[in-house]
């Protein structure tokens, strides 16, 4: 299987309300207090945040991994294309 990464790039700081969200509040409040997302006054939360709990919530509904196993593995995920994205730029500084 391949995998294909789709970035997005903005320049603003994109924050989204949690009421527009699909999640009952009580459930945002449970990965809040868990440090999973991180919800402001405004009940507000931000993009990056938004996008980690809906992979979260896919590997919970299609895998069948808890929430904290969940977590672990979008945490890793970051981390590889961190790594992957690292040895890229190392590549490209290599060859100049």
């Amino acid at each position: 299987m391949k995998l294909i990464r789709i970035h997005c790039h903005t320049d603003v700081e994109e924050k989204v309300t949690a009421y527009s969200l699909e999640y009952h509040p009580d459930i945002l409040a449970i990965y809040q207090e868990l440090g999973i997302i991180d919800l402001d006054e405004e009940e507000t939360i931000h993009y990056e945040d938004m996008r980690r709990l809906n992979k979260i919530q896919r590997l919970k509904k299609n895998c069948g991994v808890n929430t904290i196993g969940a977590t672990i593995i979008v945490d890793l995920l970051d981390q590889i294309e961190n790594l992957q994205d690292e040895i890229e730029r190392l590549r490209k500084k290599v060859g100049d």
